[in-house]
């Protein structure tokens, strides 16, 4: 993993971004093996077609997922109350991103979707490949109760959309939702 900060040079505050960026590191912490960046590089070239991909694909998932009568919010820019503020704010002919998170009515299909839905899982999103996470257990495990006081609730599921065919995504999505469909909620067992 690595990142980058690129800033730039006709902005009034680039002085003191570089200056904040370098406060407080080593000089071996601001080093990077030089391989890293050969890569780095090479795999910026292509940015903007992988999020775009990624974007549409995502666009896909949220249409499967609003169409379920199981879900009870889809939280994607697309289609939301919210929407207006991102259009203000996109570039032309961009998309909307490949994150979205997901709750469902009832926990048990919450927990019967992530489980069924055949893709890696991790708390790293953003990466070629679509992941899925129990967000919620993973970024406020020891503060459940502070975050649904916010509407954040413990089974929301977040996935991050990636670069795969449309075809491979749709059959693992509607998988899973057959499998939460499939969740007797009374007992919680399939």
């Amino acid at each position: 993993m690595g990142g980058a900060v690129v800033l730039n040079p006709e902005s009034p505050f680039c002085g003191r971004m570089r200056e904040g960026l370098g406060q407080g590191r080593a000089e071996a912490e601001k080093a990077w093996f030089w391989e890293d960046v050969l890569v780095m590089e090479t795999n910026s070239r292509d940015f903007e077609q992988r999020v775009l991909k990624a974007s549409g694909n995502a666009e896909v998932v949220v249409g499967l997922l609003r169409a379920s009568p199981l879900v009870r919010e889809v939280y994607y820019p697309l289609g939301a109350p919210t929407q207006a503020g991102y259009d203000e704010f996109k570039r032309e002919g961009g998309g909307y991103g490949y994150m979205l998170s997901v709750k469902f009515w009832e926990r048990e299909r919450a927990v019967a979707f992530y489980d069924a839905l055949d893709v890696a899982k991790g708390p790293s999103l953003g990466t070629n490949f679509t992941l899925c996470c129990a967000y919620t257990l993973l970024a406020h495990y020891k503060e459940l109760e502070w975050a649904a006081e916010y509407g954040v609730v413990e089974d929301l599921v977040r996935v991050s959309v990636g670069l795969e065919e449309r075809g491979w995504l749709e059959s693992r999505v509607l998988k899973a939702l057959k499998a939460a469909e499939a969740v007797d909620v009374r007992d919680g067992s399939a």
